[in-house]
């Protein structure tokens, strides 16, 4: 099984890849998140875990659903991380993780996938986009093929410092910045609903026809990327940003 979390796309375009590849099921793990359905992974065999990675490390939304999820115990892990540039600390992340739950630590593989993060940096054009996920095809196929094969992703280990490093900067970051205080709506919004439906923990709801935020966010970038209008924003720096709207329309630049 191929389970997933992802916001604006790149990891669903892993996931599913790979499921295709191998003839298995993806599951987006957000049913899970949204209560829209009950976790139940009797069975053993091969799973593979797709998110992305903030602030080095694998998204704590997916860490987090497999620390607090009962497993068999018989299972076999593999990661899959989609990042910009490197996933960090991830391999170490997961087989710790992997440790306590008792699975059988099979490593961790990366994918670059275009930039999504608009609320502090800056998307390519889709162009490079297009490019970077044109890229990335072959390595999900050959990450398909070592995990068919059974083999494992060589993982090499954290620097000296490293993991506690990451660990406590991501610490502070989702306590302190990863806020909602800054989203706000303009009159551009058509009230859609597509936010609402998008966010994976039902952090927004519609109030008086627009959107509000609660506190239960990731930043997974699904709200402000995939407005049909660009009527959300992250503070004043994302209000003349490009939005990333997945990987699949970046594609289109060469239909």
């Amino acid at each position: 099984m191929v389970l997933y979390f992802s916001g604006t796309g790149n990891s669903r375009f892993v996931a599913e890849r790979l499921s295709a590849q191998l003839g298995d099921e993806a599951v987006d793990i957000s049913i899970y998140l949204k209560g829209d359905s009950e976790p139940d992974f009797k069975e053993g065999g091969v799973y593979v875990f797709v998110a992305p990675s903030y602030m080095s490390a694998i998204a704590r939304a997916m860490t987090d659903f497999i620390y607090e999820t009962t497993f068999s115990k018989d299972i076999k892990a593999y990661y899959v991380v989609t990042c910009t540039a490197s996933m960090g600390v991830s391999p170490e992340i997961a087989r710790r993780l992997s440790g306590r739950k008792g699975f059988k630590y099979m490593g961790t593989a990366e994918v670059l996938m275009p930039q999504n993060y608009i609320a502090y940096f800056s998307t390519k054009e889709k162009e490079a986009n297009c490019e970077i996920v044109e890229k990335a095809i072959p390595e999900i196929e050959k990450i398909a093929d070592t995990i068919k094969n059974g083999d494992k992703f060589q993982n090499k280990k954290p620097k000296f410092g490293e993991y506690p490093l990451v660990i406590f900067v991501a610490d502070i970051y989702y306590k302190f910045f990863m806020k909602t205080k800054k989203f706000s709506v303009s009159d551009e919004c058509i009230s859609c609903n597509k936010c609402v439906s998008l966010c994976p923990f039902n952090n927004i709801e519609l109030v008086d026809t627009k959107p509000v935020w609660g506190d239960k966010c990731t930043h997974c970038m699904a709200c402000i990327n995939n407005c049909p209008k660009e009527a959300i924003n992250f503070g004043k720096g994302t209000k003349n940003r490009p939005r990333y709207t997945g990987p699949e329309e970046a594609l289109k630049v060469n239909d």
